[in-house]
């Protein structure tokens, strides 16, 4: 009797734990909730969206992906997702439905002026456009402007220097790095490193590496130059030394700009090009 009644025991137990088992799974698995059914005399509209976009190899362009969710569904009824240019249609890609929002991806060579609207068409065959990202409802300005935002660059301004003997300091000088706005769906980028390179006749003769302390404000850093010093050697009157700028980006794109020219005279040298 009582083997029997341990065997009724074990046997309820793991009736228990499967039955626990088969509910945890259907709630890991559940599907989201599909869209409400729009009653008869309810216009169709948009509740929410959102773009995102992924940038290409090169800085030509990107991909746009839009999700918009509709305030509620009837069978027939449907989404494009329209990209204008100066007024033009640029791009127009139907929507696909997935149960709970639209989707759809835009591919646009880079340039400024993009507008983005949803044509929403009900069942009954009324139509709506919805401004999703314009000048005048403004949701993400670098997809507007996609060939500004796309744009990296440095720029180095000196504005006076001092030698003391075979040391030149620059004593006044500006940095500027331009980071992408748009990145493959919205990476961080931020500079690695920034290193002014000094050479004379076509050969390295020093560098000195900024300090990149300060965070990137709306995607560029603006340095201070001042205080970069490099030993330089005895050159002949005429000569020139030339500054040089090189960035590399976390994404390990390398940018470079010329900035600052010496000329020798009477063995110091003088700031002629900033």
């Amino acid at each position: 009797m009582k083997k029997t009644m341990s065997l009724l025991l074990v046997l309820m137990l793991l009736i228990c734990l499967v039955g626990c088992g088969s509910k945890q799974a259907e709630e890991t698995t559940a599907a989201p909730a599909p869209a409400e059914t729009l009653a008869a005399d309810q216009p169709l509209e948009l509740t929410g969206w959102e773009l995102t976009a992924s940038t290409w190899s090169s800085p030509n362009g990107a991909t746009v992906h839009l999700t918009a969710t509709p305030n509620g569904y009837t069978e027939g009824q449907s989404a494009v997702f329209i990209v204008r240019l100066e007024g033009e249609d640029v791009d127009s890609i139907p929507c696909t439905w997935d149960g709970s929002v639209y989707t759809a991806s835009a591919e646009l060579n880079a340039a400024d002026g993009y507008c983005y609207y949803v044509l929403l068409t009900a069942a009954d065959g009324a139509e709506t456009e919805v401004a999703v990202n314009t000048p005048t409802a403004m949701v993400d300005e670098a997809l507007i402007n996609m060939a500004t935002a796309l744009q990296t660059y440095c720029s180095i301004t000196v504005t006076d220097s001092v030698q003391e003997g075979s040391t030149l300091t620059i004593t006044e000088g500006t940095v500027s790095i331009q980071l992408p706005l748009i990145t493959n769906e919205g990476e961080s980028i931020i500079c690695d490193q920034a290193v002014l390179v000094l050479t004379a006749d076509g050969e390295e003769i020093g560098t000195a590496q900024l300090s990149l302390s300060e965070t990137p404000d709306a995607g560029s850093y603006t340095l201070s130059a001042a205080g970069a010093s490099f030993q330089v050697p005895e050159l002949e009157d005429d000569h020139r030394a030339e500054l040089r700028l090189d960035v590399t980006l976390s994404n390990g794109q390398i940018l470079s700009a010329a900035g600052g020219s010496w000329i020798c005279n009477g063995g110091n040298l003088m700031l002629v090009a900033g």
